[in-house]
């Protein structure tokens, strides 16, 4: 070990586990869809997959293959690697806001899900 790192320092940045990862994905594929308030039909549709296959892969049942988190990432106009990260909000910041609009709008909802701040009396 070289001498000047730390044993505990070098724990804190151990790559993450693939169950850590396929977490990660899951969790930022649902915060996509409540923002653009698409539903497992809607992104089936766009994998070309049945709702059956979408929720075993969101359920973990089944992993998402590198080629349908591309798709649904060019879907929603992101990076790739963004499924993969740790941080949602990350990946929402990165979300087109003109995407959004385009996607509720699709659906006759309002172009944003973002609720205003409330005032202080």
């Amino acid at each position: 070990m070289p001498e000047d790192t730390h044993p505990v320092e070098d724990a804190l940045h151990e790559p993450p586990t693939v169950e850590e990862l396929e977490d990660w994905v899951r969790d930022n594929i649902k915060s996509v869809l409540a923002v653009t308030d698409e539903t497992f039909t809607d992104i089936g549709a766009v994998l070309d997959l049945s709702v059956a296959v979408v929720g075993r892969r969101q359920r973990g049942v089944t992993p998402w293959s590198v080629a349908e988190l591309g798709r649904l990432a060019r879907h929603w106009h992101l990076e790739a690697s963004l499924l993969f990260s740790r941080r949602t909000a990350d990946v929402l910041a990165a979300l087109p806001p003109t995407r959004i609009v385009q996607l509720r709008s699709a659906k006759g909802l309002p172009a944003t899900t973002r609720s205003k701040t409330p005032v202080a009396a």
